[in-house]
């Protein structure tokens, strides 16, 4: 079983639509796939994959019941969809950290890990989806993956923001190392997003390179498809599946791209796992 956070400091880099995406290809080569939704926002997974209703739900346990609730598990609150299952968020997550404050509730920022931790050997894959605003939620996605996929725009915004979340990864790790010294955080890559092959782009691109950044061999384009697909509350599979829907040819590519990212990070995560086994013997 492997835990990744897909997560960026900066909004509207396509960090959601990737880890949908993302979900959908490893579902789509038959892995069990666990995404949990840790987004308290209006336009987060949860309403991509078409349960909006779940998000302002008040009649039923959510994300928070299990974090907080020693009776309620994360069983209790997913669903289970055709490609992979789904712990939707709730609005409820927005006031997470003034509730822990309140309550004195301490270790607060291992919450998701101990929630997952009963339902981790069901999936071969758990991917969370944090908001970009770093704070507790952010904190428990990171703790509980122990590795990080940044999608980043190949813009100058971009480029700091990549750096950025490395510097953050990398402190989060100092911090947490000293209370657990084998505790590590893993960046699995760099996703290059959006990208439209502009001077801009390749400049940017360099620029993260000579940086000793690692960006993924894989590049996801700039295609306004993927706005679509998420307004039908499609990942790009069942997009190109639908009947009233459908790829254009040029946009053919897409599922492939995330074919291709989903092969990339397996063989990083299996590579990581292997050095952090060497290492520990």
């Amino acid at each position: 079983m492997a835990t990744l956070t897909i997560w960026s400091e900066s909004g509207g880099v396509g960090k959601t639509t990737t880890a949908l995406n993302l979900a959908a290809a490893l579902g789509r080569d038959e892995y069990e796939v666990l995404v949990v939704d840790f987004d308290p926002q209006p336009a987060s997974l949860t309403d991509h994959a078409g349960y909006t209703k779940r998000k302002k739900a008040d009649r039923e346990a959510t994300i928070v019941d299990a974090l907080l609730d020693e009776e309620i598990s994360v069983t209790d609150v997913r669903i289970e969809d055709e490609l992979f299952d789904l712990v939707p968020a709730h609005e409820s997550l927005a006031s997470l950290e003034s509730t822990v404050r309140a309550e004195q509730i301490s270790m607060a920022e291992f919450l998701l890990r101990s929630a997952l931790e009963p339902v981790e050997s069901e999936y071969d894959f758990i991917l969370i989806d944090p908001p970009a605003t770093l704070n507790l939620l952010v904190d428990n996605a990171l703790i509980a993956s122990g590795n990080v996929l940044i999608p980043v725009e190949m813009t100058r915004k971009g480029e700091r923001s990549a750096e950025g979340v490395i510097e953050t990864v990398e402190a989060l790790e100092r911090q947490l190392q000293r209370a657990q010294p084998e505790f590590t955080l893993n960046v699995v890559g760099v996703l290059p997003n959006k990208v439209s092959g502009s001077t801009l782009n390749r400049e940017v691109r360099t620029s993260l390179q000579e940086s000793d950044i690692e960006l993924l061999p894989v590049t996801v384009p700039d295609y306004n498809v993927l706005e679509q697909a998420w307004n039908a509350q499609l990942d790009i599979f069942r997009f190109a599946d639908h009947d009233e829907h459908g790829l254009r040819p040029y946009q053919e590519q897409l599922p492939e791209v995330y074919r291709a990212l989903a092969d990339s990070v397996i063989e990083r995560m299996e590579t990581e796992s292997a050095t952090r086994q060497v290492s520990v013997e």
